[in-house]
């Protein structure tokens, strides 16, 4: 199990127990020198040796320069003064003398100034490397930034690595930053590399919407498969807390815990006048049982609705929880069977958003069996649910039982050239709500042939994908509850599907012909691909059961991934209908990339109607989707980035959120400030109304609120960061 330990520890490890300097040399063996050369070579006495003018020693170690330098032949100690540098593959280091002991493998470099790698800076009063291969560095400072840029810098006044090279002791560390202290530590003693020891880890210092958010955690190493990590927090206009994660690894389960407490949230009691602790808890755990079966824990729970939305860890305020879930799943398989049986219980913390079924048990079951040319399946869902949440505005059915059977037979045909599938099948579907029972049941057939015209050359290859597929029903749907179906997105891929809805509940009970393509192009020189696909349905009967399922019968989509060049590339999709006079939704993106820092995305999304059952309580429910957002980052010198993000919804003109900002970098520190002003759901307002609303309507109700903060960050590297990393500001979480 590895845990990332603390910035000294990482500083530590990246000069010393990458470098050379180890003497991980056979036990007794000593340092072999290869060669001995300088200007003047002369004897003092039997045994001993002096060396003037442009010295060089090499040994089997590292090379070494010195104005001068003696070597006695008996002791075996060699000692270099004046201008002296020692230098390996990664590490370079001057010192004003260096004295060696081959017989025992010890070194010891006396105010010596190394650089690793270019990347890492320092100096030492002393370096001792003992004959142990205990290591101890006195007076020692370390940095990222090279002498000329210098920001920051992290001094000790003793560094010891014990000879086990898996822990270190640290007295007296400082860090400055432009030679001023920002943080002290009188004593550390924690693990290297990915040895697991007890100590501090990297503290958080936050800017959030709530002021100063500050936590300390503290890494607690119990046994080699167990350990814990305690978080004391503290957030300025709120109060005192703490989070605690403990893991745990076995031979068949590892899994995690995790709970937080607020003592007294002052802000949260002053809004809604409730007063006491608040508390979260997590467990997930994974175990195998035996090679065959899996079972998977997951449980969640807080004491208020809104803890998610004060307390999450996200600086920004906007990774809102609308639910939780607690649900026990287990699964067995086999070469032919599989077997998945889960219990579900969801609570709602936004009370508008969710309105899941609670699943009291489900079990499903699959079998696949492969005989020549024949496929033969067997699909049965048994589930019995139960929704018992005090708001129902859907009238929900408190308790259904829904039984699925699905046997079928297929043949695939593999030519030389193309593909021929036939499937013919029976699902049998029944709802049991007590009061009634429905049966939704149906007969159906799938033929499909696709055709591979491929072209290659040296510098090309071409390739082009004809489909054809008839897909019969012989059914009609029932009114039955939908519990988990929803209508799907129609695009290059579902258009295919015999079942436009998710889950057991609905099916599309229209016979219909696709003709589609797929073209795909490589050139095999540059790498670029691109790909376009086009397809439609043509619907045999003309009795649609629901409206949307009339417009979906004649419309035609397509989806494209075109690589114009290396920097450029543009994907997208379109759903139009058949006269090619209205487009019913798509989307488009366009990137530009001329580098890790220089980057232009453009992404689109429009939908003529939204079919959403949560919809219907926002007042611009009815209206189509039409967004639009613009993320950039431009590098304009090696030091400054600009970026900004631009997300607007153009069928009510109005923005969405506004994010734009730069960020000063050099060898060893980044910094920024970011200003983002955008619209957020008012969870508060939301509970404060839910019964407000049943009575009254929800028309004019404020569930959102503007949002206008400026944050900002600053980054040691190599140290760690505080605030907000803008990468995951300059994402989009509407179109991924």
């Amino acid at each position: 199990m590895h845990k990332e330990h603390n910035f000294i520890a990482l500083a530590i490890a990246v000069f010393l127990f990458s470098s050379p300097l180890k003497l991980e040399t056979i036990e007794d063996q000593e340092i072999i020198i290869n060669s001995l050369d300088a200007q003047i070579i002369e004897s003092l006495d039997e045994d001993s040796l002096r060396l003037m003018g442009k010295v060089v020693v090499k040994t089997d170690l590292m090379e070494l320069w010195s104005d001068s330098a003696i070597f006695n032949r008996s002791s075996k100690i060699l000692l270099l003064e004046g201008n002296v540098k020692a230098l390996s593959k990664n590490l370079d280091i001057n010192a004003d003398t260096v004295k060696t002991n081959l017989l025992e493998r010890t070194f010891l470099l006396s105010n010596a100034k190394y650089s690793f790698l270019n990347r890492a800076f320092g100096e030492a009063k002393k370096i001792e490397i003992k004959s142990n291969e205990e290591i101890e560095l006195l007076n020692v400072s370390l940095t990222s930034c090279e002498v000329e840029s210098q920001s920051w810098d992290l001094n000790a006044e003793e560094i010891i690595i014990l000879k086990d090279k898996r822990n270190v002791i640290v007295r007296n560390v400082e860090v400055e930053l432009n030679e001023i202290p920002i943080f002290y530590l009188p004593y550390v003693r924690t693990a290297i590399g990915t040895e697991k020891f007890s100590g501090f880890l990297t503290p958080t210092v936050k800017q959030g919407k709530d002021g100063l958010d500050l936590s300390l955690p503290y890494f607690i190493d119990l046994a080699t498969n167990y350990d814990l990590t305690i978080s004391p927090r503290f957030i300025e206009e709120r109060g005192s807390g703490f989070s605690a994660e403990g893991r745990y690894l076995t031979k068949n389960s590892n899994g995690i815990l995790r709970v937080a407490n607020f003592f007294k949230d002052r802000k949260f009691e002053s809004l809604t006048g409730i007063t006491g602790n608040r508390w979260s808890g997590k467990w997930d755990n994974i175990s195998k049982l035996n090679p065959n079966l899996l079972l998977r824990i997951s449980s969640e729970h807080v004491s208020d609705n809104l803890f998610y939305e004060d307390l999450n860890d996200d600086i920004l305020g906007t990774q809102q929880k609308d639910y939780l879930s607690r649900n026990i799943k287990i699964y067995w398989s086999s070469q032919n069977i599989r077997l998945k049986g889960e219990l579900n219980k969801f609570e709602n913390l936004n009370p508008f958003s969710s309105n899941n079924y609670d699943t009291e048990p489900s079990f499903d079951l699959n079998v696949r069996k492969k005989i020549n040319y024949l496929d033969l399946r067997l699909d049965v869902n048994y589930s019995k649910f139960k929704f018992n949440h005090s708001f129902n505005p859907f009238n929900k059915s408190n308790n259904i039982k829904r039984v699925s059977v699905t046997p079928s037979v297929g043949i695939d045909k593999l030519g030389t050239s193309s593909l021929s599938t036939f499937r013919v099948g029976r699902t049998k579907s029944n709802h049991d709500k007590n009061t009634s029972n429905l049966n939704n049941s149906r007969n159906w057939a799938e033929i499909s042939h696709k055709v591979y015209l491929d072209k290659y050359s040296e510098k090309q290859f071409r390739s082009l994908n004809p489909l054809l597929k008839i897909i019969w029903i012989d059914g009609k749907n029932n009114t039955v509850d939908s519990i988990d179906s929803r209508l799907l997105n129609l695009d290059s891929e579902t258009i295919y599907r015999r079942n436009l809805y998710s889950g057991n509940d609905f099916f599309l009970e229209n016979n219909r012909i696709i003709l589609g393509f797929e073209h795909n192009f490589m050139n095999q020189v540059t790498g670029n691909e691109s790909s376009v696909s086009v397809a439609k349905a043509f619907f045999l009967n003309k009795d649609f059961v629901q409206n949307q399922e009339k417009k979906l019968s004649s419309s035609i989509v397509s989806a494209f991934n075109l690589e114009i060049t290396s920097n450029f590339e543009i994907k997208g999709s379109i759903d139009i209908d058949s006269d090619l006079k209205n487009m019913l939704a798509g989307s488009l993106g366009m990137k530009f990339n001329k580098g890790p820092r220089k980057s232009i995305e453009v992404r689109s999304v429009y939908k003529r109607e939204v079919l959403d059952l949560d919809s219907y309580l926002w007042q611009d429910r009815y209206l189509p989707i039409n967004q639009f957002e613009v993320i950039s980052q431009w590098e304009i010198s090696d030091s400054i980035l600009l970026f900004s993000k631009v997300l607007r919804d153009a069928q009510s003109n109005t923005s969405k959120d506004l994010t734009f900002g730069f960020e000063y970098s050099n060898c060893c520190l980044k910094a920024g400030l970011m200003k983002r002003k955008w619209t957020d759901q008012d969870y508060y307002s939301l509970t404060a109304s839910q019964f407000i609303g049943l009575n009254h309507g929800f028309e004019n109700l404020p569930f959102e609120k503007e949002r206008d903060n400026i944050y900002f960050f600053f980054e040691l590297i190599e140290l760690g960061r505080f605030g907000k990393e803008i990468s995951e500001v300059l994402s989009s979480k509407y179109f991924q």
